[in-house]
């Protein structure tokens, strides 16, 4: 499992960028801490590099 702030820093997308997308249902965390941290898996950076590509292509992100 990986951090917000880890993510961020492995996708190159802000962390309130991720919180959005979480916000939206787009990309929730695997799991929340107690301490209210998100955490991610390796399916999810599988998703988010699919996010990123339709982003690319200027797909919209609705909810």
């Amino acid at each position: 499992m990986k951090t917000v702030k880890e993510i961020s820093h492995i996708s190159g997308i802000s962390v309130r960028t991720l919180h959005y997308y979480d916000e939206i249902d787009l990309l929730p965390p695997s799991f929340v801490g107690e301490n209210g941290y998100r955490y991610y898996d390796d399916e999810s950076l599988i998703k988010l590099q699919e996010i990123l590509l339709l982003r690319n292509w200027n797909f919209l992100l609705k909810k």
